[in-house]
């Protein structure tokens, strides 16, 4: 009988470990089938329409440049994984030569052909025609365009101004002219004549009066101009001491100042946001001494980014060419992306959700630890509520070329 127990005992113990043995490999088993779903790679299209050639060539190289490497630095840094999907980011750049026409047709094509849902524009006519079509096809849509009326959109507008756009930069610019330049008293404009023209001188009539600043007729060209020499003649019969060419193309700037430098102009010379990189071949460097922009010089040890200082080195090497509004564009490309990460979506509609999203704050990568706001108290008091929540507001400088290099006058910062 006790060897009968013993035998069964010595089963039942032999059944129990193989059971438990069994068990172990069970487990072990479903954990190593377990294994992570594999991403889905997409890309998602920004699509630019710029002037890639003619006189704003410079303007809208900077443009596809800069919003092509921030997309190069925002994949590397591992772009955007949504659920299973991870997107990354690349750049369809369209030729507008600064022409409505071409600005039309190259947007209708993003938006109906080649199904874009984030877009730049830059070129006046054609950006405020379509501004309500991107709204209801649901484009984000980021621009430039100084007209004031690109931001006076409904409030749903998908089109923002990432821009410190004219009207609120003239009081300041002209003022600090007055200021710093106390023996000049009269100013004329020589501008495009086209709505970009138009616009901003009458941004300029009202700050110069303003600025106490006698105001002198205007004098308006035709885009497309290459001898400017009869526009320039009949301004310096009215002898003013500033001559503005505020939104004139880099290439028309460039010229003017050359032929008022061989005219004999000794008075001061104002324009927009152009680089004195981008005049010299043009104007040569006797030309620019001295003249007034509204470009951000790239100087190391102050308030630029070392990513901004090191565009134009990256632009070289992409491209064999650099231009002097890189910095700027690369941070608007910046702020898309900053909105698109931050919404977690990919979709236009959560994105303007969180542009629209009271206090939100994105990244301004040209300077170190830059914000941009949109719906701001500055450009409320400018804009007006409605206005304002489509205008970004950020800092801007008032540079004076010598030697050749753009070097600060002065930090504007909008109150």
């Amino acid at each position: 009988m006790k060897k009968s127990f013993m035998v069964l005992f010595a089963f039942l113990l032999a059944v129990g470990l193989i059971g438990t043995s069994l068990v172990g490999c069970s487990k072990t088993t479903t954990t190593s089938t377990t294994t992570t779903q594999a991403l889905q790679e997409k890309t998602i299209t920004i699509g630019v329409d710029t002037p890639l050639t003619g006189g704003a060539a410079p303007w809208g190289l900077s443009e596809m440049h800069g919003v092509t490497l921030a997309c190069d630095d925002f994949n590397t840094a591992g772009g955007l994984t949504v659920g299973n999907t991870h997107y990354t980011f690349q750049v369809e750049a369209l030729d507008d030569a600064y022409d409505t026409t071409k600005t039309t047709n190259n947007i209708n094509q993003m938006v109906y052909t080649d199904g874009i849902k984030f877009m730049f524009t830059f070129q006046t006519e054609g950006s405020l025609a379509l501004a309500p079509a991107l709204t209801t096809q649901k484009i984000l849509n980021f621009t430039v365009v100084n007209d004031d009326r690109i931001i006076a959109q409904p409030t749903d507008s998908y089109t923002y101004r990432t821009y410190m756009g004219f009207s609120v930069q003239a009081n300041d610019y002209i003022k600090w002219m007055q200021q710093n330049y106390p023996s000049a008293h009269s100013l004329a404009v020589l501008t495009t004549n086209d709505t970009n023209g138009t616009v901003t001188e009458g941004y300029a009539k009202t700050a110069a009066a303003a600025a106490g600043l006698t105001y002198l007729a205007p004098i308006f060209y035709d885009p497309g101009t290459t001898d400017f020499t009869p526009f320039v003649t009949k301004m310096l019969a009215e002898k003013p001491d500033i001559i503005l060419t505020i939104g004139d193309p880099t290439g028309d700037v460039g010229v003017i100042a050359k032929t008022l430098k061989g005219l004999g102009f000794t008075g001061i010379h104002a324009t927009g946001i152009v680089g004195a990189s981008d005049l010299l071949p043009i104007a040569g460097q006797a030309a620019i001494e001295g003249m007034l922009t509204l470009n951000m010089p790239l100087i190391a040890g102050g308030q630029i980014s070392a990513a901004a200082l090191g565009l134009p080195a990256r632009e070289d090497a992409k491209w064999g060419a650099h231009y002097c509004c890189t910095w700027d564009f690369y941070s608007e490309a910046g702020i898309m992306l900053d909105a698109i990460k931050q919404a977690g979506s990919v979709d236009p509609t959560v994105v303007k959700a969180k542009l629209d999203q009271p206090g939100a704050q994105f990244n301004y990568a040209a300077i170190n630890n830059g914000i941009a706001t949109f719906g701001s108290a500055a450009s409320d008091s400018v804009f007006g509520a409605t206005v304002g929540a489509h205008q970004v507001t950020n800092s801007w400088p008032i540079d004076v070329i010598k030697n050749g290099a753009d070097t600060i006058g002065t930090i504007i910062n909008p109150k």
